[in-house]
């Protein structure tokens, strides 16, 4: 019977696994067969581009062939495949450049577009179609295969050339049973959020009605390209370290420590080898049993310099704001708060960094989950929400101290979009289908602490909405109820109506920025908006006003009067030369917009500086990621102001108080961790 047992065991095919446990990949249903078909042949596009060097142009194509079956067809401006390459690429599983590369990349395991190229080739029995053409050759390449699963190779059908008008770059074409519907798992969303995250890429779909989307480049610049690096020592196993000796071409220990493992100083080095009882001349292949756990206990009890971030390629807090403000469209959020990008940290010897970018108000709906946006490796994950560490952080918060309503280990309701990125050279996902991340204690802590940093940025801002509407009401009330009474009581006493404008100036003592269309209807599109700032205190002001306002209208012809100092069409920021405002002088600015049916009064972000937040009304103080140089003189205000607060307020009747109250005021809430 051994025998017998024994002559029917034989190996498995790793491409007749996959073929048997497709929905291990992400091929369960049509649904989702599709989404993850796009998925990895757009990721395979953006990776090739950047490594290249290239500003990404994806174009995305889904058209209905039958009932049942539909056609994607991607298509890039890459560096193209060489002729040799493409039957490994598009048929051969677990074939690929970056899963031995110890740095950020959205593929990893070889597995993606090769699967897509097995479920084609198994539910509709057609063959891929690729064209690739490399910059130096005259013409493209053109193959047609399947996936031989039994081999785990690709079988040729058709060899071709062809003359392309395009320069270099790949275009994929496979015909599969799926099903198109728009909704949260469709790959329209998953291209909106790949453009969130990659505002550097231009990205175009065609869905099987004909609908026709372009996300346009936000970023004339490419992220930074992810360097390899060796592994750090804390977070490795015992049988990595035992692995990574055994095949390590270091002669000596010392050697080992030096090249093979990163983040450790000379003086690290010296304390691993006292603390494991080692001269650093011993051959790393000799290594085993206890003294690799020597080793591994000195590497884990000595300090260690933070991980490299040269090896990821994090979005950064700018284009985070930038990614969002242009895949929101229409809705106008009322808040952006600054992105939140975590210093690296590491799981499992890689380095890994956690980003988060928050926006609330607005258009958002406040009676529905907030929206939360998943992302790892620039990588939108659609499915599998509730067993992402993401998902489950952010529901165990506890979101009633920032201002949300919330149920017992849900996720909060409220009008939130919340974006959490995980970056790693190896992000611990739950599934080959990389939809959901695993959870772990050293990445899940680095989320909390990245989620709770941008909840407080809100919370800082709804109590200054707080204050902005008390303030707001106060001033309404003062300006209607003052006059009144000054004119009854003239009436009584048979006197002349007083002028009210000190008295208002020293109850309110603010600066107000009042933002009005010129229309009939001051809060509805007109040509004009009208800036205006009023300083109701009694301190000369040096103002200087900044304004966000939408690429398009920069882009079509807007134009400002005072003449704007700066304006800048990359990023839609306008600068104004410096004010001097005395007590209850204004300054009116008139902006002009190319087409005034887009917008409204209140599209615009206005920002001052040389005003603290405390006496700054309809405005915001300027923020930190403007990255502005202030002229001398706000910075002088500021100084002078911390000298008259150190100062008894000690002034003579009638003598006029001269203060510079530059000095932005900060709020700071302490985590109850």
């Amino acid at each position: 019977m051994a025998e017998e047992l024994a002559s029917k065991q034989k190996a498995i095919s790793i491409g007749e696994f996959f073929e048997r446990n497709r929905q291990i990949l992400g091929f369960d249903n049509p649904s989702r067969a599709l989404l993850t078909t796009v998925k990895e042949c757009v990721d395979n596009s953006a990776d090739a581009c950047e490594e290249a060097g290239i500003l990404p142009d994806l174009l995305v194509e889904i058209t209905k062939v039958s009932e049942e079956r539909l056609k994607v067809v991607v298509e890039d401006n890459g560096p193209g495949i060489v002729r040799r390459q493409l039957p490994n690429v598009f048929g051969r599983l677990l074939y690929g450049s970056r899963f031995h590369s110890n740095r950020q990349a959205r593929g990893q395991q070889g597995i993606g577009v090769s699967a897509a190229v097995l479920y084609a080739g198994l539910t509709t029995a057609t063959p891929v179609h690729v064209v690739s053409k490399v910059e130096e050759d005259p013409a493209a390449n053109v193959v047609d295969l399947f996936l031989d699963t039994q081999k785990n190779q690709a079988r040729l059908v058709k060899e071709d050339v062809l003359a392309w008008d395009r320069p270099h770059g790949t275009r994929v074409e496979l015909t599969l049973k799926a099903r198109y519907q728009r909704g949260r798992q469709s790959p329209y969303e998953y291209l909106k959020g790949t453009a969130i995250v990659n505002p550097h890429a231009r990205i175009v779909l065609v869905e099987p009605d004909g609908t026709r989307t372009t996300w346009e480049r936000a970023s004339p610049d490419l992220p930074p390209l992810a360097k390899e690096i060796p592994p750090h020592p804390h977070g490795l196993e015992l049988g990595e370290l035992d692995s990574m000796l055994r095949r390590s071409s270091s002669k000596t220990l010392l050697q080992f420590l030096t090249a093979d493992l990163s983040g450790i100083s000379r003086r690290g080095i010296q304390d691993v080898l006292q603390k494991g009882g080692f001269t650093g001349r011993e051959r790393p292949d000799g290594f085993a049993g206890e003294r690799v756990e020597q080793l591994l206990a000195a590497l884990k009890d000595t300090p260690m310099a933070t991980p490299s971030a040269e090896c990821l390629s994090p979005i950064g807090p700018m284009l985070i704001k930038r990614g969002l403000k242009n895949v929101l469209g229409t809705l106008r959020p009322e808040f952006y708060s600054p992105p939140v990008s975590r210093p690296p940290k590491v799981h499992a010897g890689c380095p890994f960094v956690v980003e988060v970018g928050l926006v609330y108000g607005g258009d958002l709906p406040s009676d529905q989950s907030i929206q939360l946006l998943r992302f790892a490796n620039r990588v939108p994950l659609l499915f599998q929400q509730g067993a992402c560490a993401i998902t489950q952080t952010v529901a165990e918060m506890d979101w009633h101290r920032y201002g949300l309503e919330q149920k017992s280990g849900a996720v909060p309701v409220g009008p939130v979009i919340l974006l959490v990125h995980v970056a790693s050279t190896k992000v611990p996902f739950t599934s080959e289908a990389k939809e959901a991340v695993a959870q772990t204690e050293d990445i899940t802590r680095e989320i909390e602490l990245a989620v709770q940093a941008a909840a407080r940025n809100m919370k800082l801002h709804l109590s200054r909405r707080t204050r902005r509407d008390q303030a707001m009401e106060k001033f309404t009330i003062i300006q209607k109820i003052l006059p009144k009474m000054a004119e009854k009581a003239s009436g009584i006493v048979d006197k002349p109506v007083p002028d009210l404008t000190r008295v208002i100036t020293r109850i309110m003592d603010v600066v107000a920025v009042e933002a009005r269309g010129s229309g009939e209807d001051p809060t509805k599109p007109s040509e004009k908006t009208l800036l205006t700032l009023t300083n109701y205190t009694s301190r000369n002001r040096p103002i200087e006003l900044f304004l966000e306002v939408p690429l398009e209208a920069v882009k079509e012809g807007f134009s400002a009067d005072p003449k704007p100092e700066t304006l800048s069409t990359e990023l839609g920021r306008v600068t104004f030369p410096l004010q001097r405002l005395s007590p209850n002088a204004k300054v009116t600015y008139t902006l002009t917009w190319p087409k005034p049916e887009k917008l409204e009064p209140d599209d615009v972000d206005v920002f001052v500086a040389g005003v603290d937040e405390a006496h700054l009304l309809g405005a915001d103080p300027l923020p930190g990621d403007w990255d502005v140089r202030l002229p001398a003189a706000l910075v002088e205000a500021a100084e002078d102001a911390q000298i008259a607060a150190a100062r008894p307020a000690a002034t003579a009747e009638g003598e006029e108080e001269v203060d510079y109250d530059a000095a932005e005021k900060k709020e700071s809430f302490v985590d109850e961790e």
